[in-house]
């Protein structure tokens, strides 16, 4: 007998009800919410997943599991293979509305979202909150695949390496930070969401990278301007 699909979601540990540390989990989440598709967290590290990376999933459907990295890779597989309908085809976006939005989720996730990781991280007044927010209680060293993490500090760099915020970019981040935080308040539009009364697929993303920048102490740059900007605040609360 067909077994309901079901989603493992692995991720980095959160507390219940709380927004993920991570805003490529957060994402995956509020795509499995909005869908209503069965589905779970289960806490790991990056550097136990299979590729090094968070979030991944295990899939469960038509009698197999699959294994699948990547936020954006998982939330595709579900769409094409009938586990949850595209968000952007129940929002009914046009093709144009569809371009742009893809265009703003690669600004979020490839320039917006590294710069804030870099706030968090590098800068160490932030670097000391975030430590205390996601390794309170954890004891050192932590197994990993391979091999160990003795302390945080290692944690702290392979997420600097891995996010390409080395101290040579450094100003480089910080100015595309700041254009970047203004780009979405710009954006001109009398809806509620990108494509009018549902949301889609950069409505979802955008909500999950708000909730995560905003849960957190250790990136008062990017709260700052988050609060001054009256539409991502109106968009953040829903």
């Amino acid at each position: 007998m067909a077994t309901e699909p079901h989603v493992v979601l692995w991720g980095v540990p959160k507390k219940p009800d709380d927004p993920s540390p991570s805003g490529f989990c957060q994402k995956l989440e509020n795509f499995l919410r909005y869908s209503k598709i069965s589905y779970e967290l289960r806490d790991t590290y990056p550097f136990r997943a299979p590729k090094g990376k968070v979030p991944y999933a295990d899939i469960t459907h038509g009698g197999k599991t699959v294994t699948i990295p990547d936020s954006h890779f998982i939330i595709q597989y579900l769409v094409e293979n009938d586990l949850i309908k595209d968000p952007d085809e129940l929002a009914g976006l046009t093709a144009a509305q569809r371009g742009e939005s893809r265009a703003f989720e690669a600004y979020i996730e490839e320039v917006l979202y590294p710069a804030v990781v870099y706030d968090r991280w590098y800068i160490e007044e932030n670097y000391a909150v975030t430590e205390e927010e996601i390794f309170k209680g954890i004891s050192w060293p932590m197994p990993a695949a391979p091999g160990v993490v003795h302390k945080a500090e290692d944690y702290r760099s392979v997420v600097l390496r891995r996010n390409g915020a080395t101290f040579a970019r450094r100003r480089c981040i910080v100015c595309k930070r700041k254009r970047s935080t203004h780009s979405r308040s710009s954006m001109p539009s009398t809806s509620t969401f990108h494509g009018g009364e549902r949301p889609s697929h950069i409505d979802l993303t955008v909500h999950a990278f708000l909730a995560n920048m905003l849960s957190t102490a250790g990136n008062p740059y990017i709260v700052g301007l988050i609060m001054r900007a009256l539409r991502s605040r109106r968009l953040s609360v829903r």
